[in-house]
C-alpha cells in the first residue's frame, strides 16, 4: 500500500481552513504540491485521475502532486483543514494516503498551527507539521502492546510496579508473554527498562537539585536506598555521591571575581 515516507522528511508549505458553500464543487486542477486534507464536517467529493473520492468527517486524505483532481459532482458543504507540503511516497510508507483520525489529539495541533504568525520561523511550522503526521501515523497502526507497556512504565515510574500490574493493564494473563513482547521491541525486560529510566531521572536530580541521595532515590521510584545505590554503581561505575560531585564541578561557573584572568 502506498504511503507517505518519513525517511525523506516532508516539508510544510502552507495551511488553512476551507468551508464550501452550498452546491460548490472541488476545483478542477493538476496541482504541483501535495495536500493533506483533514475533514471536520460535511462531505467532499472529487475524482483523482478519474477515480472517485468521497471524504467524510474525521477522515483524512493526501492528494499527491501531479494528479488530476476534478469536482464533477458537487460536495455537501465540507469543512476541512488543509496543508500544502512536499513529500515522498513509497510502498508501505509510514502514513497511508487515506485513513481516519481522532480530533481529540489532532485539533490542538491544528489550533497551534493557526496561531503561528508571519514572524514565526519555518522550524515552528515544521515542528507542528511533524507532530501532526506522527499522531496520524500512530492512530492508523494503533498502539502496540510494547508501546502500551512503555507508556504505563513511564507514567507510573515513581510507584511500585509489578509484572502483575503490567499484565492487568494490558489484559494479558501470561507474564512471560509480557516480558517477551517488550524485549523484542526494546531489547530489554520491562524491569530493566524501568530501572534504567529511574536511574536517568536520578542523574538529572543529582545535578539539578540539592536533595539528599535517599530523597532522590525515593523520588524516582526506589523504595530501598541500597537497591538504588547498587543499581546506580552497576550502570555508571560510580557512586551517586561521586557522580554528583563530578557533574557539579564540571558545570559550576565561579563568580566573575574568582575566574582566571
Amino acid at each position: 500500500m502506498l504511503g507517505l515516507s518519513f525517511n525523506d522528511l516532508p516539508h510544510y508549505i502552507y495551511s488553512n481552513h476551507r468551508q464550501f458553500h452550498e452546491h460548490e464543487h472541488h476545483i478542477d486542477r493538476i496541482f504541483d504540491e501535495d495536500v493533506l486534507i483533514l475533514m471536520r464536517k460535511g462531505m467532499l467529493r472529487f475524482t483523482e485521475n478519474d477515480e472517485p473520492i468521497e471524504l467524510h468527517a474525521n477522515e483524512y486524505y493526501i492528494q499527491r502532486a501531479g494528479l488530476h483532481q476534478n469536482g464533477i459532482e458537487e460536495s455537501e458543504k465540507p469543512n476541512y483543514f488543509f496543508i500544502h507540503f512536499k513529500g515522498t511516497f513509497e510502498e508501505n510508507g509510514i502514513l497511508p494516503l487515506r485513513g481516519t483520525f481522532q480530533s481529540k489529539t489532532i485539533q490542538p495541533i491544528l489550533d497551534k498551527l493557526m496561531l503561528l504568525g508571519l514572524e514565526s520561523s519555518k522550524i515552528e511550522y515544521e515542528c507542528l507539521f511533524y507532530a501532526l503526521l506522527t499522531d496520524l501515523a500512530k492512530q492508523q497502526r494503533g498502539e502496540t502492546v510494547a508501546e502500551k507497556i512503555r507508556t504505563y512504565l513511564l507514567q507510573n515510574y515513581k510507584a511500585e510496579i509489578s509484572l502483575q500490574d503490567i499484565s492487568q493493564h494490558c489484559n494479558y494473563s501470561s507474564k512471560n508473554s509480557i516480558v517477551n513482547i517488550f524485549k523484542r521491541t526494546y531489547g530489554k525486560t520491562p524491569y530493566r527498562y524501568l530501572t534504567d529510566y529511574r536511574l536517568e531521572r536520578a542523574c538529572e536530580y543529582l545535578v539539578s537539585t540539592r536533595n539528599s541521595l535517599s530523597t532522590i532515590a525515593y523520588d524516582v521510584g526506589f523504595s530501598d536506598y541500597t537497591v538504588f545505590y547498587r543499581a546506580f554503581v552497576e550502570k555508571y561505575g560510580i557512586s551517586p555521591k561521586d557522580y554528583r560531585a563530578i557533574k557539579q564541578e564540571k558545570f559550576f561557573i565561579p563568580p566573575e571575581n574568582e575566574r582566571p584572568k
